[in-house]
């Protein structure tokens, strides 16, 4: 079986080709580029396999390779998946009879598929698949779940360090059924239910008061062609548990999650073709998108319940608090705390996510953005927010400096110090404290990551040469403020040299390329 490695490249490299013949065309230079680099690809990999086949695999419409579900390319990939569920298949096979031709053919029935052009004639795309040279569709699979950590060794791992998964994940799968029915909804011009966001947003409140972070481990996990949708359910989550660490009322809470659920619902009437384009939008496109603030607040008003939070959140979300943004304010359009720090919660999970068109920045580099776009966002709701997330957030896996495998349960008295749960007994430890001054977190994991490790670790502790391989966190910004004045460390990250090297929106300027957020 090929790596993991391999498999990504694999799928970029078909995707990118899919992609390049929407755009241009399967025969021009650039398309045939992107199929001549992937044929080479295929080549050397069955080199390397003896000439047995290559299998890659769709499951759920996310790409997967040894039942790990693949987020970054999945995402990148839409239209090739979006093929293989028009065709009913669960993958495609590389033989070692494959040419170049059939690779060019299949990515022209991708092209066709997507354009609608095969759909009409089931037999002439069965016969076009059938006459690729070394080339299959593999027979559709929905038996690679997230239940390969879930129910496996990993799952038991999880019981026994104190985690309730189990009790989350109900209020979690409401709050993305909620906004995917409201998306719907919006886009067949009717009625949304903003009682039912309270209702939803009453189950958030009360299991997050236990439970946030395994809440914001499960919103972590992919899942294909919901990405608004877990844009909406992140943000409200966010903005629910910064309420709570700042002593709001339940009532409070639930109508801010309910917000917070739908502030994007103007999303549901923008096309999928502007929403998901890989690259940057042009003039027209980005006209296009303006409109959804006012598009959601129209379509909340239509509800006979709806509050001012929420018309507040769906018209004011991009909305600059030196004024600039858009759309344009109104007369009745007031700004509160609860509207900047749902506008926050929205920039900070945009930026901390994968999409279509960029790969998902750290939090510290995502602090970093906020912090130098001067006179975007509310100071006392930003250093808020920043004081309650922390560097590493809830529910997010780490790797500890001393090899330890554990979870962040909350922040700590400094933005770089919070709350570990570690493994195998869920045992909490406070990095802030003088006890474990020698130890820090070494850097982020993503679920399939820890799960790997975790399961070649003993009694949580992971061999260093198994995790060599990984690059450490850049250094972070030093805390020269007085140390009664918790804002003052919030200000360094204003200071600090950004240090990544990828580039999301031109340093993101909130209002340019925002599709999903």
């Amino acid at each position: 079986m090929i790596s993991l490695a391999k498999a990504e490249k694999l799928w970029l490299e078909l995707s990118a080709a899919v992609e390049s013949a929407l755009d241009v065309g399967t025969g021009e230079t650039a398309t045939m580029r992107f199929a001549q680099r992937l044929f080479e690809l295929i080549h050397h990999g069955l080199q390397q396999q003896h000439g047995k086949p290559i299998r890659l695999h769709m499951c759920e419409s996310l790409f997967v390779h040894s039942g790990i579900p693949l987020a970054d390319v999945s995402i990148r990939g839409r239209a090739t998946i979006a093929f293989l569920r028009f065709t009913d298949s669960g993958g495609i096979e590389f033989s070692k009879d494959i040419d170049l031709a059939s690779v060019v053919e299949l990515v022209d029935l991708a092209r066709g598929v997507c354009k609608g052009e095969e759909h009409a004639s089931g037999a002439r795309r069965e016969a076009r698949v059938a006459a690729l040279r070394g080339i299959t569709m593999l027979e559709p699979n929905d038996n690679i779940t997230w239940e390969w950590i879930d129910d496996g060794p990993a799952g038991e791992a999880y019981e026994t360090a104190g985690f309730s998964l189990e009790s989350a994940a109900p209020a979690r799968k409401e709050v993305a059924s909620a906004v995917e029915e409201a998306m719907g909804q919006a886009g067949a011009g009717e009625a949304i239910q903003m009682d039912t966001a309270r209702t939803v947003s009453e189950s958030i409140v009360a299991v997050g008061q236990t439970g946030f972070d395994n809440l914001m481990q499960l919103a972590e996990r992919p899942e294909f062609d919901v990405f608004t949708v877990q844009h909406s359910l992140r943000v409200s989550l966010l903005a629910t548990y910064v309420a709570s660490q700042h002593g709001a009322s339940k009532e409070l809470m639930t109508e801010l999650g309910a917000a917070a659920m739908f502030h994007d619902v103007g999303k549901g009437r923008i096309p999928e073709e502007i929403l998901y384009k890989p690259g940057r939008l042009d003039d027209d496109e980005r006209r296009v998108i303006a409109t959804h603030p006012q598009l959601g607040t129209e379509i909340l008003l239509e509800s006979p319940s709806v509050s001012a939070c929420a018309l507040g959140a769906a018209w004011g979300h991009h909305l600059r608090h030196d004024g600039k943004g858009y759309p344009e304010r109104r007369p009745w359009f007031e700004v509160t705390q609860a509207t900047s720090l749902i506008q926050v919660c929205d920039v900070f999970e945009a930026l901390t996510a994968r999409r279509p068109y960029k790969a998902p920045y750290s939090p510290a580099r995502a602090f970093q953005i906020l912090y130098s776009d001067a006179g975007a966002y509310d100071p006392a709701v930003l250093s808020s927010f920043t004081r309650a997330m922390g560097l590493f957030p809830p529910g997010r896996f780490v790797l500890l400096s001393n090899m330890t495998l554990g979870r962040v349960a909350k922040a700590g008295k400094a933005l770089d110090r919070p709350l570990i749960k570690t493994f195998p007994n869920g045992d909490i430890i406070d990095l802030s404290e003088p006890a474990h001054a020698g130890l820090s977190v070494s850097r982020l994991l993503q679920e399939p990551e820890f799960v790997q490790l975790l399961m070649t670790s003993k009694d949580g502790v992971v061999d260093p040469n198994i995790a060599s391989g990984a690059e450490p966190l850049a250094p972070l910004p030093s805390d020269t403020g007085p140390k009664d004045e918790e804002a003052s460390r919030d200000e360094e990250f204003a200071k600090a040299p950004v240090q990544d090297g990828g580039d999301c929106q031109e340093d993101h300027d909130h209002g340019d390329d925002c599709r999903l957020c």
